[in-house]
Formats: structure tokens, C-alpha cells, sequence
């Protein structure tokens, strides 16, 4: 009677180990997390590269407000190179939680940058001004969260001589 059993044990164990229905189900199962996780962070990455280019392009737009020192029509130099700054990152703006800050900072010249001697705002004719652009932003696709990075900030420093 025990070999009957273990003969057909055997026998169904034979079967069960030919039988390949299913297996690229459970491939899929085990790949799909995986896969996804790479194409998700393929898209944040572009999308990062994307805000990046846009918070330079916002702060050479600033820097080319300063540099002509011609008052404009309506509000203040630093209005309108905020104005401007806001209007070039305006999509991003959209993404839940993610700030912008405009600082300008007027140094005078050159030898002053990097100290503590400065004065806020765009500066008059020859001096040094620093626009200073930081947008932070938890990202689109929530994988920068998953590798414990809650928020993501883009930086753009441009240094400039306002017109004499």
C-alpha cells in the first residue's frame, strides 16, 4: 500500500514539475515591481531635468531685468524680475507644495561678493547683483519619497553688472 502512494506522489510531483502553465504569470508578478519602479523613475528624472532647465532659464530672464537698470513702467525692478521669474516657472507652480523664492541681492562690486556686505534688492547702475532663484518641490511621481527624500530643491545663482 505505501509504495502505491509513493509511486503516485512520484507521479504527480513528475507532472506538477512539466507543467509551465502559469509561469510567466508568476515571472510578470515577481519583474512587474521592479519595472515600474525604473519606468516611474525614468519619468522623474526627465520631469527633474525639466525644472531644472526652467529655473535656469527663470534666472537668466531675471538677470536680463537687472542688467538694463531702465525703471519699469508700473512697480519696481525686483517686481518685475519676480514678475518675470513666476511667470517663467508658472507650470511648475501648479505641482502640489512647491514653493518658489526670488532673492536679489546688490553687492555693490565685485570684490564685495561672498561677504556680508550687500543690500536687498536689484541694485543701480554698475553694481554687482546676485538674483538668487530656489524652487523645492516634492517631485511628480512620488519616488524620490520612497528613497527617503522628501523634497526636491532646484538652485540658480546669477551673478551680474548692472548697465553703467
Amino acid at each position: 500500500m505505501k509504495a502505491g502512494v509513493v509511486c503516485a506522489s512520484q507521479r504527480f510531483l513528475n507532472r506538477l514539475t512539466r507543467e509551465d502553465g502559469g509561469v510567466s504569470a508568476i515571472e510578470f508578478a515577481i519583474a512587474s515591481p521592479l519595472v515600474f519602479i525604473l519606468v516611474l523613475g525614468t519619468v522623474e528624472l526627465a520631469v527633474d531635468m525639466s525644472i531644472d532647465a526652467t529655473v535656469q532659464m527663470a534666472a537668466q530672464s531675471a538677470s536680463r531685468v537687472g542688467l538694463t537698470v531702465t525703471p519699469p513702467s508700473s512697480g519696481t525692478r525686483e517686481a518685475q524680475a519676480k514678475s518675470i521669474v513666476l511667470s517663467v516657472l508658472g507650470g511648475w507652480l501648479k505641482v502640489p507644495r512647491t514653493t518658489v523664492t526670488v532673492t536679489e541681492l546688490d553687492y555693490g562690486n565685485y570684490s564685495n561678493l561672498g561677504t556680508s556686505s550687500y543690500s536687498a534688492g536689484a541694485g543701480a547702475y554698475g553694481d554687482v547683483v546676485s538674483y538668487n532663484i530656489v524652487l523645492t518641490t516634492p517631485g511628480v511621481s512620488g519616488i524620490p519619497q520612497l528613497f527617503g527624500v522628501p523634497m526636491l530643491t532646484f538652485q540658480r545663482n546669477f551673478i551680474v553688472q548692472n548697465e553703467k
